[in-house]
């Protein structure tokens, strides 16, 4: 027969336990029983000992606060809610705002002043995060100083390098290069040359202040025997009796004759390689090996332990039902056990 067992646990676990309406619960430590109704529980088998529920106390009590603070609720038998006023001591502090403090153990401001520069430490550079690297930096003009700006919001010229602007001189003679107005690092392009010179120091006019930027020489003197613009044949390489053949047009549509023979793929390839006839005979005799081993359709006669899909529980049509299928139905035994657990 099955067997029934209802929840149970300690009796210390009851305020904190939810049942259902109609559930049943057993403190096991006091023999009490209790009943789910919907909301909460009430109790089936109370004793005459205490009351499990009251709307007042026996004996009404005071509750009073004392220490730093003070305050009272009067009476309070537990019919109605108490509030008690608490009321801080005085820490002799006047009413105001203060920017410095002093507590004592317990926290409690027992004085109060304002800040004055006296109470900020002097600090170094090296504390404050965000100065920035000028900060400590002298104005100056020596090495290591931050340069100032003058009246006019610039630097003193004086204190900048001269710059040089590089200029390009297409020239047709030597004489019309030595007659630029040109300075250190100008380039002067000598179009009946077609060399390129650059002043490498001041004085344009003469010819050895000038000199001439010089190209890399090429390696290669001749391609295939040939100098000049050299445009190669297919000869000029021994290759004057190959055609030239695109790839599209050498493999596309062969038209075979004969008997063309291939490599057979083994057995389950599934591939663009060409399939021999010694394939294709491997296929077919592996499916008619394995269609004989597949059972009719109809009125198959299945041996071993066959298995199928489970339908899900609440499934009612012709599918066929498994035995995970009938257990999940929820049927009893005569071994189970209904067990409302423990608390």
């Amino acid at each position: 027969m099955p067997v029934i067992k209802i929840k149970r646990g300690l009796s210390a676990n009851i305020p904190s336990l939810t049942l259902e309406a109609g559930e049943l619960a057993l403190a096991t430590d006091t023999g009490k029983l209790y009943a789910g109704n919907g909301t909460d529980k009430d109790l089936i088998n109370p004793d005459q000992a205490n009351a499990e529920t009251a709307t007042k106390l026996k004996t009404p009590r005071t509750i009073a606060i004392t220490g730093d603070g003070t305050g009272s609720s009067g009476g309070f038998d537990g019919s109605s809610n108490a509030s008690i006023t608490l009321i801080l001591a005085n820490t002799g502090v006047t009413a105001g705002t203060f920017t410095k403090f002093t507590v004592d153990s317990k926290g409690r401001i027992t004085s109060a002043v304002a800040i004055t520069a006296a109470d900020i430490p002097n600090l170094t550079l090296a504390k404050i995060s965000d100065a920035g690297t000028a900060a400590s930096k002298n104005v100056g003009v020596a090495v290591g100083n931050v340069v100032g700006v003058e009246s006019d919001g610039k630097i003193n010229p004086n204190l900048l390098p001269a710059l040089a602007i590089t200029d390009t001189f297409p020239v047709a003679s030597q004489a019309a290069m030595l007659a630029l107005t040109a300075e250190v690092g100008d380039i002067a392009v000598r179009t009946d040359l077609n060399k390129t010179f650059i002043l490498r120091i001041s004085g344009a006019s003469t010819l050895a202040n000038w000199q001439e930027i010089l190209t890399p020489t090429a390696a290669v003197s001749s391609v295939a025997g040939r100098t000049g613009a050299v445009v190669l044949s297919a000869s000029d390489v021994g290759l004057g009796n190959v055609t030239n053949e695109s790839k599209a047009t050498m493999f596309a549509s062969p038209a075979l004759t004969g008997t063309p023979t291939g490599p057979t793929a083994a057995a389950g390839t599934n591939s663009t390689q060409l399939a021999t006839t010694a394939f294709v005979e491997a296929v077919r005799a592996a499916l008619a090996t394995a269609d004989a081993l597949k059972a009719p359709l109809a009125s198959p006669a299945l041996t071993g332990t066959p298995t199928a899909p489970t339908a899900a529980a609440a499934t009612n049509n012709t599918q066929i039902a498994t035995t995970a299928y009938v257990k999940s139905q929820g049927y009893l035994t005569a071994s189970d056990i209904i067990d409302g657990g423990t608390f």
